[in-house]
């Protein structure tokens, strides 16, 4: 017997001892007999195969205590012997309906008694034949699993790794430019800012990487909520106008929804589909044409389509888009990525419920066009810990009453402990912070606790990601200690949304991605150590909270960045957020309540306010002049702008 095992086992089992006799004498003539064994019952037959866990079970349809059924749903049931392929032996006939249920519950075949021996043999090898093969298929997924979960393992620890060097990177020129700024040559400042774009590049795609990684694992989880789509859009295009601008294209909303229409959406998530695809949709456009989102409603789905005025997708090459780590010839010429963006964003609106489509349109372009339901019922809550972090997204600087911010000195001086394994790390948080602050330095928690007991701590900052003790293990040790009213903050290349819920849960004061921005890390700290202090910024009890003046000073400090950078055409909402250190959505509605207007709307605003007062004061020689003074190459654009900001058209006074 060439065709299966010599070392074969084979579980008998039939009530009736002289059937188990017949049995026994066929598997002799397959030389399958010596590993045989047998039982009188499916209970007895059930402990047998836990034990020896046979190639193949034979069992008797009607037996006591337990039949051949529930032998079957038995066996199938667990997970050890749920690969066992089982042949049903029986002289009773049986419905049809049962038989069906029987192959739907498990069994792999059947026998009549009394059978033919051919008929008998030629089962025997086929269902020992397919079993091999099922055995061989499992073993090479299970394989190909293993090898799936290192490469996934090794693009995380690829992705996080990343994410260091990259803070460092950043930090470092962002130290000089705003600290020697003024002294550097002008090519060795354009030299820095390429290195800080390349390296948000860089950290672009380690997010993506990281993200596809988080899908492969089941581990994103959307957090979604109420959302009126149409607000939500044109706050998005709001937010991205100035990059379609620089490019002198037109991004614009087309809406048939009513205001009050929603949809449930995790919008963190949700805003890297739009983003992805108008960004997609912005690199193919050429100057003077126009990218639209058109959002539209049939029955209960709503359909967000973003429509371009490029050169459209090959045919043959639409059905691979939305593959990971595609890209094409043309677009792989026209922007710098891994090719898993749209893979991406596909997987996210499906999470949605929802699905992602591409196109040509009729006309000229591409059509990518997202589904997901509309105004459906069922909605979850939002979590304690969101909430609790968006409440301190929200810096409150000094009242203007009170006196000129003065740098502390020696005793004065607030301690701050960093805990970062990374030296380099911990060098560059100490570099921006020692001239304000005393710093002390540990290399995981366990060095950090004893920190704590040697020195009084104002404020933590720490890593999570830490050999000895990791940053979730030391918070947990502190909240049980003296030290648990220590404000804390943690700066990791771990802070997405799911370790961000986790840590706020802990107790945690707000969670800072690396790789951070300087400027905000220096107000985070700020603004904790104050909180903590019960000093003039928001506390506990909002007791020193003016929220008028709290207005006034970030209206003030978005206006002095604005001026301070009048001539960068770059400097977008994103930029603003970052001045007094909010998100994006959280500034917007800040100038819709104090301003009545957007953030894009307040940068043009005082560009065209400073422009005016160049041409009423005669310091500049052109309308050409005029405008690249406020950051605008397009002279017709600029001249139309003006006039819609300040009510009249551009003169140069003589």
């Amino acid at each position: 017997m060439s065709q299966t095992k010599p070392n074969t086992s084979i579980l008998v089992i039939d009530d009736k001892p002289d059937n188990i006799k017949i049995i026994i004498d066929e598997l002799k003539e397959l030389g399958l007999h010596k590993n045989a064994l047998t039982a009188p019952n499916g209970k007895i037959g059930l402990q047998l195969a836990k034990k020896y866990v046979p190639d193949l079970i034979l069992t008797d349809w009607e037996m006591p205590e337990m039949d051949g059924y529930a032998l079957v749903e038995a066996v199938k049931a667990d997970e050890a012997l749920a690969h066992i392929p089982i042949i049903m032996v029986t002289a009773v006939m049986k419905k049809p309906e049962d038989l069906s249920e029987s192959f739907r519950a498990g069994v792999h075949d059947f026998l009549s008694k009394p059978f033919n021996k051919l008929e008998f043999q030629a089962r025997i090898k086929n269902v020992l034949r397919l079993s091999e093969t099922e055995k061989n298929l499992r073993d090479s997924y299970e394989k190909l699993s293993e090898l799936d979960k290192a490469k996934s393992t090794f693009f995380a620890n690829v992705s996080h790794d990343l994410k260091n060097p990259i803070a460092i990177i950043l930090g470092l020129t962002d130290m000089l430019l705003v600290e020697h700024e003024d002294v550097l040559p002008l090519d060795t400042i354009d030299k820095l800012k390429a290195i800080q774009r390349f390296s948000k590049t860089l950290n672009n795609l380690s997010t993506e990487i990281r993200e596809l990684i988080r899908l492969d694992e089941g581990l994103l989880q959307l957090n979604r909520s109420r959302c009126m789509v149409n607000e939500f859009i044109a706050e998005f295009i709001t937010m991205y106008k100035p990059a379609a601008e620089a490019k002198d294209v037109s991004l614009e909303l087309k809406t048939s929804l009513n205001d009050s229409d929603w949809a449930l959406l995790d919008t963190w998530h949700f805003e890297k589909v739009l983003y992805n695809l108008v960004s997609n949709a912005l690199d193919f456009a050429e100057s003077g044409t126009k990218v639209e989102i058109e959002c539209k409603k049939e029955k209960e789905n709503l359909y967000i389509v973003i429509l371009d005025e490029g050169p459209g997708i090959d045919p043959a090459k639409l059905e691979q888009m939305f593959n990971r780590f595609y890209s094409s010839d043309t677009l792989s010429n026209k922007r710098e990525g891994l090719g898993i963006g749209l893979a991406i964003a596909k997987e996210i609106v499906i999470l949605h419920g929802g699905s992602l489509t591409a196109e040509n349109r009729k006309t000229q372009g591409a059509a990518f066009t997202i589904s997901i339901p509309l105004n459906i019922e069922e909605l979850p809550e939002e979590g304690e810990a969101v909430e609790r972090w968006l409440s301190n997204t929200i810096i409150t600087p000094q009242t203007t009453t009170e006196k000129a911010e003065t740098i502390p000195q020696g005793e004065e001086m607030k301690s701050i402990l960093i805990v970062d394994d990374n030296p380099d790390i911990r060098l560059l948080i100490s570099e921006l912070l020692r001239k304000e602050y005393r710093i002390h330095e540990a290399r995981n928690g366990e060095e950090a606790m004893h920190k704590l007991q040697e020195r009084e701590i104002d404020l933590i900052i720490t890593d999570l990601s830490m050999p000895v003790m990791d940053g979730f293990e030391f918070i947990e040790q502190v909240q049980d200690t003296r030290y648990k009213d220590i404000p804390c903050l943690i700066v990791s290349s771990r802070a997405d949304k799911d370790q961000l819920h986790k840590a706020l849960d802990r107790g945690i004061d707000f969670v800072l991605p690396k790789p951070f921005d300087a400027k905000e890390l220096r107000v985070r700290v700020k603004n904790l150590i104050e909180r903590s202090d019960g000093g003039s910024t928001i506390s506990a009890t909002f007791s020193h909270f003016d929220p008028e003046a709290t207005r006034k000073e970030m209206i003030r400090q978005l206006e002095s960045l604005v001026v301070k950078n009048i001539d960068n055409s770059m400097l977008g909402v994103q930029n603003l957020a970052n001045e007094i250190a909010v998100s994006q959505r959280k500034l917007f509605k800040v100038l819709k309540d104090a301003l009545g207007i957007t953030p894009l709307e307040f940068i043009k605003k005082i560009r065209y306010q400073f422009a005016e007062d160049l041409l009423n004061n005669r310091r500049v020689n052109s309308m050409t002049d005029a405008a690249k003074a406020v950051g605008m190459t397009n002279v017709t654009m600029f001249k139309k702008q003006f006039e819609q900001y300040t009510g009249y058209k551009p003169v140069l006074k003589k």
